[in-house]
């Protein structure tokens, strides 16, 4: 018992440690830089490795798959919020948000999936939350951004808690529900919590949206990570997987300097005398 309870606590710890870093980081780095880092593996990341650890191969590669539908209903948390955030309190909008993705986290659940079809629902998720327009009214957040010690300890109970528990309990409730699980939006909800409470929900709204484009770094990490697992095991497929998902996310980042220095230089028609 002692010893499932140090285990448990290691893993908490440990993922903790990885989410609040990459959080905080997200949270100085501006609406661009902070959106692609928070659609890193940051939370999914440690739960998989832990899950690798003491499950095989083909459960891991069962819960990935299912990870991988699930990212559809984090497209749908980054449509909703948005839309809530500049009319109602943090409370009502990460709720609501919440709330939406458990609906489409239990039909997840119940659906017989295959690669293509857990990838296509994904994609399709992911360009009506890119086309779908903006609402109105959004801000970038004030620059640095500071962090209370009671903020970083709940935001580490939480995250740590979350993932250390569904792998500890993988076991018991199947590879389809830890994978549903696994995909938890953990680092958007205490991104988008603690920010509209602090700078509005303009401000966190327009954080989180520019995380849209920045996830298909993650859908890449889950694909690779998914289509490896078997050949090479879960452990060598988790490093090349997460090599996968830098790269992405580093050239989503370049991409979006790109057009945003474009933007910058293009001609102001409304400054013409």
């Amino acid at each position: 018992m002692l010893i499932e309870l140090g285990m448990l606590l290691v893993k908490m710890v440990l993922t903790a440690a990885v989410v609040v870093t990459a959080s905080v980081v997200a949270e100085r780095s501006g609406p661009l830089l902070g959106g692609v880092i928070i659609s890193l593996p940051i939370s999914s990341g440690p739960g998989m490795f832990f899950l690798a650890l003491q499950a095989d191969d083909r459960f891991v590669a069962d819960s990935v798959l299912y990870t991988l539908a699930m990212s559809a209903a984090i497209a749908v948390f980054l449509i909703v919020y948005p839309r809530l955030a500049v009319r109602f309190g943090a409370v009502a909008s990460v709720g609501g948000a919440l709330l939406v993705w458990c609906g489409v986290g239990y039909l997840v659940q119940l659906l017989p999936l295959q690669l293509w079809s857990a990838l296509g629902l994904t994609l399709a998720a992911f360009a009506a939350a890119i086309l779908v327009p903006r609402p109105p009214g959004l801000k970038p957040p004030p620059r640095p951004v500071g962090i209370s010690g009671v903020e970083l300890v709940g935001r580490a109970l939480i995250t740590g808690g979350i993932i250390a528990s569904v792998v500890s309990i993988s076991a018991l409730i199947g590879p389809q529900a830890t994978g549903v699980l696994m995909a938890f939006p953990t680092a958007f909800t205490a991104i988008a919590f603690i920010m509209h409470r602090r700078h509005g929900g303009p401000a966190a709204a327009a954080t989180l949206l520019a995380s849209t484009i920045g996830m298909l770094s993650f859908v890449a990490y889950l694909v690779a990570l998914y289509s490896l697992i078997m050949p090479i095991g879960a452990l060598p497929a988790l490093g090349a997987a997460l090599c996968v998902a830098a790269v992405a996310s580093t050239a989503i980042a370049l991409d979006g300097r790109r057009r945003a220095r474009m933007r910058a230089a293009r001609p102001n028609p409304e400054a013409t005398p």
